[in-house]
């Protein structure tokens, strides 16, 4: 897979004109003028994760970019009702996995220690991984961010040892969906601050930091010009296929 991404995160939701209208009407005709070639060289950033239950027909439709899911468990296989294994999405032809997202977290009682676990998994089963660490609205006025994200980045990521790229979402609780973003400027700082960190606990090669949080057309191009911000993770802009790619599109004229 190539490296950064710009990640579409549908959550439990789908397309309000369902999965072909995003893929052929609003992805594919808009870009009518590449041919078939052009268009997976292209591609070769983007990524999708839609609901488990509905890759398939996405995967029929889309022959190019990646395909993601949106959590794996951090048990192998056995007697655990609900969970979806790394070699069940591997299956379905995921090479990605978001891990460790804020609504994990907040509605599954994640914890830093159940996200180490999953990250040793995808890197074990070289599934891409894509580790989602933020601050609340309290610790950001309170200027404890990097305190915050440097004790969550400890506790995943001490004594990883791995040759496998990965990456790492920034993804400020306080700005999810929330239309509130932290400036451009101040994510680039994080995210080096991020990289450092990592750098500095764990025996990582190769890492990306991509922002998410109230990523949309008006706003995105401003953090992809930022040096240390790789790509980005969208939530609710990621629904509308043509939005969605227009935010692709403007992360590809930064490059």
């Amino acid at each position: 897979m190539s490296h950064p991404l710009v990640i579409a995160n549908w959550k439990m939701n789908l397309p309000s004109k369902g999965i072909s209208e995003w893929v052929l009407n609003e992805m594919i005709s808009s870009n009518e003028e590449k041919d078939f070639e052009e268009k997976t060289s292209f591609f070769k950033f983007m990524g999708v994760c839609p609901p488990i239950s509905h890759l398939s027909e996405l995967k029929t439709l889309m022959n190019f970019g990646h395909f993601g899911s949106q959590d794996i468990s951090r048990f192998q296989d056995g007697a655990k009702t609900g969970d979806i294994s790394a070699d069940m999405i591997i299956d379905r032809g995921c090479t990605f996995s978001i891990i460790g997202h804020s609504e994990r977290r907040e509605f599954h009682n994640e914890t830093n220690d159940v996200v180490s676990e999953k990250l040793k998994i995808c890197l074990e089963k070289n599934i891409l991984p894509v580790v989602c660490i933020g601050e609340c609205l309290e610790d950001y006025n309170n200027g404890d961010t990097l305190d915050v994200l440097e004790n969550q980045l400890k506790e995943i990521f001490s004594s990883i040892i791995s040759e496998n790229k990965l990456i790492v979402a920034y993804e400020p609780i306080w700005a999810i969906g929330s239309g509130k973003t932290p400036s451009a400027k101040e994510v680039n700082n994080i995210h080096q601050h991020i990289k450092d960190i990592v750098q500095s606990v764990a025996n990582i090669n190769d890492i990306n930091i991509i922002y998410g949080g109230s990523v949309k057309r008006e706003n995105a191009k401003t953090f992809f010009l930022e040096k240390n911000i790789d790509g980005a993770l969208i939530g609710g802009a990621s629904l509308n296929g043509r939005e969605f790619l227009d935010i692709y599109n403007d992360f590809m004229e930064t490059l």
